[in-house]
């Protein structure tokens, strides 16, 4: 199970959360103002099988979430029958102990269920081609540190803007569709 009905209670509706944002708060709001969804997005998001729950573990800190989490808001905003809200680790340990990444606690991570509460799964913390980047980079700089953040963290950068958000878009979508009859 992804999520409980209590822990999805407690989540803020997004533009809620939003609101609440003060860390990197200008790249959460930009990438809010300037989400965009294709017709192919916008026709597959009008073509789901039933109503959707998103709740989302995040932190206005986590830059991958600043990037992400509002297109996906923007998606869910879009389609018909598609409820997003957000919560934190902080406030949801045994939640964030439930979606460990490779063993390890990153955020976000999105996780959906059906109108009957049924598990869809969950995405995250990033995109697949960013994650591999990402563990790449880990292997060749070792963590990122005062000394090497920039070097360790421009391509990561360079990858979400070259992409524009169509991984993340597509990788959700894969997620909402589950279920289908």
């Amino acid at each position: 199970m992804s999520f409980t009905n209590d822990e999805w209670a407690a989540g803020l509706p997004f533009e809620e959360y939003l609101a609440r944002v003060r860390s990197h708060a200008d790249i959460w709001r930009r990438h809010w103002e300037h989400a965009e969804l294709d017709d192919v997005s916008r026709a597959r998001l009008a073509d789901l099988p039933g109503p959707r729950r998103v709740l989302v573990l995040s932190e206005d800190g986590c830059g991958d979430a600043a990037r992400s989490v509002p297109l996906i808001a923007r998606a869910c905003r879009a389609a018909p029958g598609v409820e997003i809200r957000v919560v934190t680790p902080a406030d949801h340990a045994g939640l964030m102990d439930r979606h460990l990444t490779k063993g390890a606690k990153a955020i976000p991570v999105v996780m959906a269920a059906d109108g009957e509460g049924r598990d869809l799964g969950w995405w995250g913390p990033r995109p697949a081609p960013l994650q591999t980047l990402l563990r790449r980079r880990l292997v060749e700089l070792g963590p990122p540190s005062p000394e090497n953040r920039g070097a360790f963290y421009a391509p990561l950068m360079a990858w979400y803007r070259k992409d524009g958000g169509r991984t993340i878009l597509d990788e959700f979508l894969l997620l909402l569709e589950r279920g289908a009859r």
